[in-house]
């Protein structure tokens, strides 16, 4: 068993744990959606970068767009200057070791949501330890951490993202 491996299991088990003691306490106050965090691997904006649809539909300036990508390669060309964090970025039960990393999980958004896939117990970490008021992603084992989930798979951002904007309006929490 290797390093990295160990490192995902304890992360894996720090999950767990936690998914145990959520179970929703529904503390969060959140007037309306001024501030956006997104947890999403760098495949994902290599191929698509919505944040900019994304802003225009949640009525906010696309600078109030936080995006942090996984990316497990460590490509030296940064996609749009996006920050990005890997497997390096933790130490053992998903202890944040990057402080780039441990700002974006400390930063109160109005909203954080998570493309990152299921199967990354990273994203799914962050989404853990974020202070994020709100937090959105698509319906898996991990939907706990979640106020809103969404039943779409997850190769389907558009369908995903319109879905989040109307819960939201529902929730009258845009502008």
């Amino acid at each position: 068993m290797g390093i990295l491996n160990f490192k995902s299991n304890t992360a894996n088990t720090y999950i767990k744990k936690q998914l145990k003691l959520v179970k929703n306490s529904n503390n969060k106050k959140v007037s309306k959606i001024q501030n956006v965090g997104i947890v999403a691997d760098v495949n994902l904006f290599r191929a698509y970068d919505f944040t900019k649809k994304l802003s225009e539909n949640l009525g906010i300036d696309a600078s109030n767009i936080n995006v942090i990508l996984y990316d497990i390669e460590k490509t030296e060309s940064l996609i749009d200057n996006y920050r990005r964090f890997s497997d390096k970025s933790f130490g053992l039960q998903g202890k944040i070791k990057d402080t780039d990393l441990s700002n974006f999980v400390n930063t109160s958004f109005d909203l954080l949501i998570n493309y990152c896939e299921e199967t990354n117990i990273y994203g799914q970490v962050i989404v853990c330890r974020s202070k994020a008021k709100l937090k959105a992603g698509f319906e898996n084992e991990y939907a706990d951490f979640y106020d809103l989930s969404v039943n779409i798979p997850e190769n389907r951002i558009d369908t995903f993202n319109s879905e989040i904007i109307k819960y939201l309006q529902i929730l009258s929490l845009l502008k």
